[in-house]
């Protein structure tokens, strides 16, 4: 970023807005630089040499610079629209207006819907051979490492889909465990750990008493 110090410099003794800088910069042939790099620089060096200048905050840029006109649909409220499958979640229904515009502007969008849905439907059926005929289908295109990942593990994922048996319970218990080990780490001892997991997970037994565990 520092080849562009001198013109950021220049620019904003000059008075131009940090919004036209952000966007000068950007289509200079030999910007390569990611925006949010350019967003952070531009607000460090009118902090660091204009004390009196209003500093660029790129976080609410997009609403800065469009008309109230023009309709603004962010990349995760699309890709929650493509990928929303259970019919009981309500879409963004401003996204559905325009999802078709899209769709047509940028076929990859349809594409990845096609291809979660495909696998979402494969999933959460309860053929398991047919694992294998999507990964066939996909494995040498865009989501191949997806692939190559699903295929060293494949006696599992076929299992998920053959078994209504899940673990999410035994999952959603150690991603709490986890936490809770997070919370008292170098703080305390195994002593102290096992007493802060049977605060977390016993309070509901009728027998727990918290002056006998303390």
């Amino acid at each position: 970023m520092n080849d562009w110090l001198n013109i950021i410099f220049k620019m904003m003794d000059d008075g131009i807005s940090n919004e036209t800088i952000y966007f000068y910069i950007q289509r200079q042939p030999g910007f390569h630089e990611s925006k949010q790099k350019l967003g952070k620089y531009i607000y460090l060096i009118g902090k660091n040499n204009f004390p009196a200048r209003a500093l660029f905050n790129g976080k609410y840029l997009m609403e800065w610079v469009t008309s109230p006109d023009v309709i603004v649909l962010k990349r995760t409220e699309i890709l929650k629209y493509l990928l929303t499958c259970n019919p009981k979640v309500k879409k963004d229904e401003k996204v559905g207006m325009y999802i078709d515009v899209v769709k047509e502007k940028y076929p990859v969008a349809g594409r990845v819907e096609s291809i979660f849905k495909e696998f979402h439907g494969t999933i959460m059926g309860a053929e398991p051979d047919k694992l294998e005929d999507f990964l066939k289908k996909y494995e040498y295109s865009e989501i191949k490492p997806f692939c190559n990942g699903i295929k060293k593990d494949i006696a599992p994922v076929k299992n998920a889909i053959s078994y209504s048996v899940s673990s999410g319970f035994v999952e959603g218990n150690n991603n709490k465990f986890k936490l809770l080990k997070r919370i008292v780490y170098g703080r305390s001892g195994l002593v102290n750990l096992a007493k802060k997991c049977k605060l977390a997970f016993l309070p509901k037994n009728k027998d727990f008493s918290l002056s006998t565990l303390i």
